[in-house]
């Protein structure tokens, strides 16, 4: 089989006959004659790269036999860089330079029809230009095969979603603070609206005073979401020097969770002849540090004694502070003690 090399630039002629021959005799005498088909076939070498147009033509005198043939396997490497190869005029696709194929050339009376064979065994031999639009169908599309390189470009900060007839529609989400709310039919991009504000960071805030007490659920409100006033409260428990039997030991049950943060003992009726002890304990038995009240002979009606306990003042509901009061001479040092509590 003859061969032709493939130039860079420029034309290759197929010369008559200078391939290999061969005919279908339609005549009983077995010569050439109109009924006949010639074939000349012709192998295509080289390995090259584009510089310009590049081609290969028709050589033979005059014009063509009708129904003659030229067959080009092609066996060359062309890298085209953005030139085209033809045979007999017909621009050959890029993407089947590089790999076999076979070129079947048949002149028609009037015009060279070319067709060409592609090697199906390759890979890349179809390309996107030579598919009809709309041709290919869901079913010929692979599963998770869309990649999102495949798909066209939408609106940084834009979704897709599902549009009127159902059609695909880009939807701007990207407007600071705003959320995607569904509204029974569409989809859209709407501000947060209400009791409350949604910064771009994600941020909830609640408005000022718009937690009303529906809002708020049973027994949510513990003590130390109240202000620090809110949660104070005070006990008075009058206590009395008059006889023996009013001093020693008393205690008394605390109905919630506190801290007692001071005590006050108002002098209800002064100590005439030596001082009254009032000293405080907790659950366990421990001292209320610093906690001890002294009523001296030398307070009158309506003095106050303050302490502040700075230990073993924290209490749970149920448990019991006690009162240890003492007198070397009863009959005189009344008091009211209040306990500032703080509920916790």
């Amino acid at each position: 089989m003859h061969e032709l090399t493939i130039l860079n630039s420029g034309s290759v002629n197929a010369p008559v006959n200078a391939g290999n021959e061969a005919y279908i005799a339609g005549s009983a005498s077995g010569n050439i004659d109109s009924t006949d088909i010639l074939i000349y076939r012709y192998r295509l070498i080289g390995t090259v790269t584009l510089t310009g147009a590049s081609s290969i033509a028709y050589s033979g005198a005059g014009s063509p036999a009708k129904n003659e043939e030229y067959e080009f396997n092609y066996e060359s490497s062309v890298t085209p860089s953005g030139n085209t190869f033809s045979i007999f005029g017909v621009a050959v696709p890029d993407e089947l330079l590089s790999s076999k194929f076979i070129a079947k050339c048949v002149y028609d009376g009037a015009a060279w029809v070319v067709n060409i064979l592609p090697d199906f065994a390759g890979t890349g031999i179809i390309a996107g230009k030579l598919l009809a639009a709309d041709s290919i169908s869901t079913t010929k599309i692979i599963d998770d095969a869309v990649t999102n390189a495949k798909l066209a470009n939408i609106s940084r900060g834009s979704v897709k979603v599902g549009g009127a007839s159902d059609a695909p529609t880009d939807l701007d989400a990207k407007t600071s603070g705003n959320i995607l709310v569904g509204d029974g039919t569409d989809i859209a991009s709407v501000a947060v609206s209400g009791d409350a504000t949604l910064s771009s960071a994600g941020a909830l805030t609640i408005s000022n005073s718009a937690v009303t007490t529906a809002k708020i659920d049973d027994g949510a409100v513990t003590p130390t979401k109240l202000s620090a006033s809110a949660r104070k409260s005070m006990v008075a428990i009058p206590v009395s020097f008059e006889t023996a039997g009013e001093i020693g030991v008393v205690k008394y049950t605390m109905c919630f969770d506190c801290t007692v943060d001071g005590i006050e003992a108002t002098v209800t009726k002064p100590a005439a002849t030596d001082t009254a002890t009032i000293i405080f304990k907790d659950h366990g038995g421990s001292v209320l540090t610093g906690s001890q009240v002294d009523i001296t002979t030398g307070l009158v009606l309506g003095n106050i004694v303050s302490t502040t306990p700075t230990a073993n003042n924290t209490f749970s509901a149920g448990e019991q502070i006690t009162f240890e009061t003492s007198k070397p001479n009863p009959g005189s040092g009344n008091c009211t003690v209040v306990l500032c509590l703080t509920h916790d």
